[in-house]
């Protein structure tokens, strides 16, 4: 076995996802190659689809990123679930499939590690990916005997562009290894399939600086200006800032279109800030006025990945075509007692608590069955 890896890991090395796309060659990280030698580890990863249809959908990301997208699933109707066409038919798109939001609160924020130690951070996410893959996690987080039963994941999605840099080419790598084809879905490539799949011809990229390489590759035969503008908390002013650098770049191009690399973002201010540039009441205005295309608009990850998942499950017949609503299932990540972090299944209370924090309407669930633990 191990002198199969290094031919089969190169092999592995000439693509970063499941999508076709070309990428410089480089080595993955010590992590990967340990669970390749792993018996029992790598015994997981050759399981990965083997059971067809079942499986589940794992949501991975930073708690509140994981939680909101998680939310847009659970929600989605914009398709007619017979034939596939745009359409509401009050059935959730996602009927039948179930979901594993798994909240990655001890590493998280993902800026701090990937500014600091990208390794870390890739290595964070494979682990995040091997958790997917189990069929194991805990009650509680210092108590290596309360083991309850989860699903394994179909289908990876990564809730952060960071986790996209820093994480995806080595989840990717790990499955090729064993011969399997790994399916997963990031925001990056997401709103970029927007904006191709809508002919956009002008766009920018808000993104985070950590992530700009992952928009770059990404945006190959795009006209797309990947910019981390500044601004701080104040939403207007950052985009503010962005229509400045952009113009600095393109001062003659309209802009079709911004790709808000955030699931957190205020996108009534945003739009509320375009309204006031309508207005046309300073220089600055009119020459931002000009700038926006008659049509332009503000693409988000959340809409895109649950399109983008819509279609690789149609794609790949991997629909359970179950008639029933979506089921889920939360955990988080916390420290176990080797100090290290454990996939944990919160219950019920907690999660009520987590949700009235985050979402804004706490208290209007979607249509989904919800799967607590045995607490």
């Amino acid at each position: 076995m191990k002198k199969l890896i290094p031919f089969i890991a190169f092999l592995a090395l000439l693509t970063v996802s499941c999508r076709e796309r070309t990428a410089p060659l480089r080595d993955t990280i010590p992590y990967v190659k340990q669970l390749a030698e792993d018996s029992t580890a790598f015994s997981m990863v050759r399981a990965y689809r083997s059971q067809g249809t079942r499986g589940s959908i794992a949501v991975v990301g930073e708690p509140e990123a994981a939680l909101l997208l998680s939310e847009a699933f659970l929600q989605a109707d914009v398709r007619d679930n017979i034939d596939g066409k745009p359409g509401n038919d009050r059935l959730p798109d996602f009927a039948g499939e179930s979901f594993d939001v798994i909240m990655d609160a001890y590493n998280a924020p993902y800026r701090r590690m990937a500014e600091s130690s990208p390794d870390s951070l890739r290595e964070v996410a494979v682990r995040c990916a091997m958790m997917s893959l189990d069929t194991v996690s805990y009650a509680h987080a210092l108590d290596p005997q309360s083991r309850l039963s989860k699903k394994k994941a179909k289908v990876f999605v990564l809730a952060s562009s960071m986790l996209t840099e820093f994480g995806q080419f080595d989840i990717d790598t790990l499955v090729k290894m064993a011969s399997r084809e790994p399916l997963i879905l990031n925001p990056v490539d997401a709103m970029m399939d927007a904006v191709r799949g809508a002919s956009l011809a002008h766009v920018a990229a808000w993104v985070p600086a950590p992530a700009k390489p992952a928009y770059e590759a990404a945006a190959t035969g795009l006209d797309c200006a990947v910019i981390s503008p500044v601004g701080g908390s104040d939403v207007r002013s950052a985009f503010r800032d962005l229509l400045r650098q952009y113009r600095s770049l393109k001062p003659n191009t309209a802009l079709d279109a911004v790709l808000v690399d955030s699931f957190t973002m205020d996108l009534e201010e945003l739009h509320a800030e375009v309204e006031h540039i309508h207005r046309q009441i300073t220089e600055e205005d009119m020459a931002f006025d000009r700038l926006l295309a008659p049509k332009f608009h503000f693409i988000e990850p959340k809409s895109s990945l649950t399109e983008a998942c819509y279609r690789l499950l149609r794609e790949k017949n991997l629909f359970t075509h179950d008639i029933a609503y979506p089921a889920v299932r939360y955990y988080q990540t916390e420290e176990g007692m080797d100090g290290d972090f454990v996939l944990v299944e919160i219950g019920s209370e907690y999660l009520a608590n987590l949700r009235s924090g985050i979402l804004e309407t706490p208290d209007k669930a979607p249509d989904y069955v919800y799967v607590p633990n045995n607490d």
